[in-house]
């Protein structure tokens, strides 16, 4: 398929002024079984050349017409490429199709609900999928004002970005038309159709300092099987208190009109920036009762998506090398904003323990690249969404505010709203406001150190007589030569009192070269740089702090300063240095006083996947059986629900891996199973957890689960019955779900959950799995899949554990996954990326693996 270049944009965007596009679109038919809709786009624009193209992925183009008169027309699979067209003038062209309806979450997607038959419908663009629904310009700095009308069936709730203006009936539909839209992105357009609930969340009122007045009317929707799970308070509380802290930071009235916000099925990403109709991965609300830790997760969405109504809706990056100027923006202020205005103070804790965690691993894959990366096409840009983009830069942005002063980057980014409002810029722009505000006169020189460069800063402590030498290691890993970064950093000195770490000193210095020695009194026991983590880098502890932060981490009074030195321990674990058994030791005994929900719930995570992919098989199930009986102790002593509930998940997830549970492991596993626990109350969405885990260690038949459908015949259960299916022993089931997922037009969701269960398995019962099958078809199934499909194909299906202990398969499995890089050189860089990903992070295990092997 036909990609969008960069060159072919900034041409376009040079020779078109595009004013208006007008979208009807006709989904009247959608709970039928058609498979397409009617889709129509009017767009007004002036051309300096005499042929351009429109962006559309459609079944057919029934008509093209400019200024009333048959069009001059070809016709690919990406575009309608007009030709003959008058220069410089008024033009209006009129696009006819028929679009897909989609499964894979591209363009309008349509979900089913098993519960209650009802069909949802919504839409998902970025980047470059609006062509998928209507003819556009989709990218992303040609910016019109949009009119969307929307025929859909009677009793539907139907959304856009604006407040419907005026609704007709027609038959057994309603057309309804809404407001036009102040200039704006095609990826950030949206219709969302169906009988979602609704719950009227009021108005909340205020401005900026721009002396302007909003009246903003709140929404929060979801599917009407889900309505009774919906959690609408709390989200709107958050929702007010993210309108509070925009308004008095950014100087800017919020210019979207109303605010509602949608919970869908069958999404892939966490949520999108839609303005006035923003969109909500509905796993967002839990059928269990929420944790802490996951109210916590979901306001850090609201704050970042609503960071998009300015940064990356109101100001646009002109194209996607400048993805981080919305991302990392996004990223950096909801920690921020949480931090400040919400009951989730602990917020940078979170951030450094597990959000981070993901920048510093995506940070030193061999395809790192710098956080203002070049991006070439869309399909590049697809896989940017990724760990650098988002976390990376806004540990980045945190030490900008550290290195310029907070007063100073919102005095900033009020400049560049006010002059760039409604309009697409770039990196430099947002640049020439910072410096114009800012007391440091050196930002080029810091640009170019932090987003020009790849692989992230080392800091160390080096001891001496009576002061210490701080150093730093970069290395930008894109071009191999040694960098300095300058840090403002916080250095803490901790000594032991009654078996306490406890903060005796805080250092507050910049180091702009590589090393800085401080002078201070000796005797502290764990000297810890970046404490309050203010800046982006990687905290190399020595032999002594290793032990006594194994031994202490938890008795340090301050979240974050706990959570530094837990993302030092992975550290040390990922580069060899702490053998990774000790560390899911140390998450055991350290986990059940932590104060942090949200840290606990990280630290659990990691120290499930040390348990996966760092520790051959036999010493995976030891561990494993050990973590579980840690977690089911803790549930018995625990007075917290939300503590008992994430426990209760790692136990069952760790159980997988532990071979053969002993009968009390599995006791507990059934009694999760049938929600019938005598250690914590169990909702539908934990049971299903234990279920599947029981699966795949051969304990829940076919039978079983189908019982457990009846009895909750949800989405959600249909999806999880998938897994646990496929988790199942037998060779002939399990061929049957991989033949399932190769040959059947399934929705995304569903082939992930099957890939899910394949995986678990493999580690459950020692199943055989298809990494042959796999590395033979990874090229054709990107070839005929949309790109979502194939990113989850890969991630799901790439045989990612390996067992250094058998030599020949490991070997065998390292073999084929070098081979295949070796043998595609010529494949589409989205999925030679993913695969040279994948295979680093398989090698780097049997290292891991390799390193420990004899203890």
């Amino acid at each position: 398929m036909e990609t969008l270049t960069r060159d072919d944009a900034l041409a376009r965007s040079l020779n078109v002024n595009a004013t208006e596009i007008d979208v009807y679109i006709d989904v009247s038919n959608a709970k039928t079984d058609a498979k397409t809709f009617y889709s129509k786009s009017t767009l007004r624009f002036r051309s300096q050349a005499k042929s351009t193209f429109v962006d559309l992925i459609a079944a057919s183009v029934d008509a093209v017409r400019v200024n009333g008169e048959a069009a001059k027309f070809e016709v690919s699979d990406t575009r309608v490429i007009l030709n003959d067209l008058p220069v410089d003038k008024d033009l209006e062209v009129e696009i006819e199709s028929q679009c897909y309806y989609s499964s894979t979450g591209e363009g309008l997607h349509r979900y089913r609900d098993p519960e209650d038959g009802e069909t949802y419908l919504y839409t998902q663009f970025e980047p470059t999928d609006a062509r998928r629904a209507w003819a556009c310009f989709d990218q992303p700095d040609i910016k019109p004002n949009w009119r969307f009308t929307v025929k859909a069936p009677q009793g539907w709730t139907v959304l856009s970005n604006q407040v419907e203006e005026s609704r007709a009936a027609e038959g057994d539909a309603v057309t309804r038309t809404f407001r036009r839209t102040p200039a704006l992105s095609s990826f950030i357009t949206a219709v969302v159709a169906g009988p979602y609930a609704h719950v009227d969340g009021g108005v909340w009122s205020g401005g900026a300092s721009d002396g302007l007045h909003a009246d903003i009317p709140l929404g929060v929707y979801c599917r009407e099987s889900l309505a009774k799970y919906l959690d609408a308070d709390d989200i709107l509380k958050v929702t007010r208190q993210g309108l509070d802290f925009y308004h008095e930071h950014y100087g800017f009235t919020y210019p979207w009109g109303k605010y509602d916000q949608v919970f869908v099925p069958e999404y892939n990403l966490g949520a999108m920036e839609n303005p006035g109709c923003v969109t909500f991965n509905e796993k967002m609300i839990s059928r269990d009762t929420p944790t802490k830790a996951a109210r916590q997760s979901r306001a850090n969405v609201i704050f970042h998506e609503m960071c998009h109504m300015w940064f990356g809706d109101l100001v646009t990056p002109k194209w996607w090398d400048d993805l981080w100027l919305k991302e990392s923006f996004a990223d950096n202020q909801g920690s921020m904003g949480l931090t400040e205005k919400t009951e989730f103070a602990s917020e940078w804790a979170t951030f450094a323990a597990g959000r981070k965690e993901w920048a510093y691993k995506q940070d030193q894959l061999p395809t790192t690249h710098p956080i203002a990366a070049d991006i070439p096409d869309v399909e590049a840009a697809k896989n940017n969404f990724d760990g650098i983009t988002y976390a990376k830069g806004a540990a980045v942005l945190k030490q900008l505010v550290a290195y310029v002063g907070k007063d100073a980057f919102f005095a900033g980014a009020r400049a560049y709203f006010q002059k760039h409002a409604f309009k697409a810029s770039s990196m430099n722009d947002f640049l020439e406001a910072l410096e114009a505000a800012s007391p440091r006169d050196n930002l080029q020189e810091w640009v170019k150190a932090w987003l020009q460069t790849a692989g992230p800063s080392k800091l160390s402590v080096t001891r001496l007589e009576d002061s210490y030498e701080v150093r730093q290691t970069s290395v930008d890993l894109a071009t191999g030569q040694e960098i300095v970064r300058p840090h403002r950093i916080n250095v803490g000195m901790y000594k032991l009192e009654d078996e306490k770490l406890v903060r005796t000193g805080l250092h507050e210095i910049t180091l702009e070269g590589q090393r800085l020695e401080v002078h201070a009194p000796s005797g502290a026991d764990l000297i810890l740089p970046n404490d309050d983590d203010l800046t982006y880098a990687v905290v190399e502890l020595g032999e002594r702090e290793l032990k006594v932060a194994l031994k202490y981490v938890s008795t340090m009074e301050h979240a974050t300063s706990r959570a530094v030195v837990w993302s030092a321990l992975w550290a040390a674990v990922r580069g060899e240095q702490l053998d990774p058994a000790e560390y899911v030791r140390a998450v055991s005994k350290h986990v059940v006083v932590e104060e942090d929900d949200a840290v606990a719930s990280d630290l659990l995570a990691n120290a499930l996947f040390a348990l996966t992919h760092y520790m051959p098989r036999a010493r995976r199930i030891e561990e494993a059986a050990r973590f579980a009986n840690s977690a089911i102790d803790a549930i018995t002593k625990s007075e917290s629900a939300d503590r008992k509930r994430e426990w209760a998940i790692s136990s069952a997830r760790a159980l997988v891996l532990a071979g053969e549970p002993g009968d009390d492991q599995l006791q507990f596993l059934f009694d999760l199973a049938t929600q019938n626990s005598p250690l914590l109350t169990v909702g539908p969405t934990l049971a299903w957890r234990a279920r599947i885990t029981l699966a795949a260690l051969g304990q829940m038949s076919e039978e079983e689960i189908a019982a457990h459908v009846k009895a909750d015949p949800s989405g959600e259960a249909e999806v999880f019955a998938m897994q646990a299916n496929a988790a199942r022993p037998g060779r002939i089931g399990r061929q049957k779900a991989w033949t399932r997922v190769l040959e059947e037009d399934m929705a995304n969701e569903k082939m992930s959950a099957i890939l899910a269960g394949l995986q678990a398995g493999s580690l459950g019962h020692g199943a055989i799995g298809f990494a042959g099958d796999f590395f033979d078809l990874a090229l054709p199934y990107w070839e005929n899949h949309t790109i979502g499909m194939g990113k989850r194909f890969i991630l799901g299906a790439y045989p990612s554990v390996i067992d250094a202990s058998a030599k020949e398969d490991a070997e065998a499995l390292r073999y084929m996954a070098a081979h295949w890089l070796s043998t595609y050189e010529e494949a589409p860089r989205a999925l030679t990326r993913l695969m040279q990903e994948a295979q680093d992070e398989l090698e780097r295990s049997f290292r891991i693996q390799s390193k420990w092997l004899t203890k």
